[in-house]
């Protein structure tokens, strides 16, 4: 849902109207979404057994077969990209999608058995989608806010991941996988994090000084987001020792997800 939703705002943030073109592209990457899910669970199978915040997954216990889950995926990848053929007339839009299937199921997935740097191609993957409704709205990748769009999305990936690896580091390092959390202390991996955070919150700025794109409330919105995080982001960096990681992971996600609607319904309302 979230994946979809983030394509919705990709749609929004071009063209702020509740059309059939925003629900066509919302459902084609939903689906697509939900068969590339299913295609990791099936892939990783074997390795999920070994982890405890996994091992409970319907194929590991055996609820689900495998065959089972295969077709559930293809079915649902193939429904996805059929959506997004046939209702959307710009074909970057089906292109985006299959590469974002691709990224994620085709190279991420494998990687992360071989390479920590596979939070990378699972970065770009998960920063497709808003550019997926962006060129369904009408959008050219040529244009820097579609850029500007992706790097967002691309920044908050990281953290995101970073946080879930500091909130099970001791699941994670009990398995020898390559892993940030094998490699630095949770405070470095923390401190690193809060990098990327910052990173994300200069971009997500940027967005601030477009008074054409984004109307005022929405520019607002944006910047305490921003504000809320700098705060949050200096006042970890100097704690000595966090346990809490949970409370970073909501804090990061929540703050992120709440203005993406926040904007997306300011957007919507100024162009009703």
């Amino acid at each position: 849902m979230a994946v979809a939703g983030s394509a919705g705002f990709g749609f929004i943030l071009r063209v702020p109207k509740l059309t059939p073109a925003l629900g066509v592209v919302i459902s084609g990457v939903f689906f697509l979404a939900c068969g590339a899910a299913s295609c990791n669970s099936l892939q990783e199978a074997s390795t999920d057994r070994l982890f405890v915040r996994t091992r409970n997954r319907p194929m590991v216990t055996g609820r689900l077969s495998r065959r089972a889950a295969a077709w559930f995926s293809a079915t649902m990848v193939v429904l996805g990209l059929t959506i997004l053929w046939l209702g959307t007339e710009d074909r970057q839009t089906l292109l985006l999608g299959t590469a974002a299937f691709i990224l994620y199921n085709g190279v991420y997935t494998p990687l992360k058995d071989n390479s920590v740097f596979a939070l990378f191609p699972g970065g770009l993957a998960g920063a497709l989608p808003p550019l997926i409704g962006w060129t369904a709205a009408g959008g050219m990748l040529t244009d820097s806010r579609a850029w500007l769009l992706f790097a967002l999305f691309f920044l908050w990936q990281i953290p995101h991941f970073c946080m879930i690896l500091l909130s099970h580091h001791e699941d994670y390092r009990a398995v020898q996988r390559p892993s940030l959390i094998i490699f630095f202390s949770n405070q470095s991996l923390t401190r690193i994090t809060l990098a990327w955070i910052m990173a994300f919150i200069v971009v997500a700025l940027a967005f601030t000084l477009d008074g054409n794109q984004l109307e005022t409330g929405a520019r607002l919105s944006i910047a305490l987001m921003a504000g809320i995080l700098t705060i949050f982001c200096i006042s970890l960096f100097f704690k000595k020792t966090t346990q809490n990681y949970r409370f970073m992971f909501l804090i990061l996600n929540g703050s992120f997800f709440s203005t993406l609607l926040i904007v997306a319904l300011l957007q919507l309302h100024a162009a009703w």
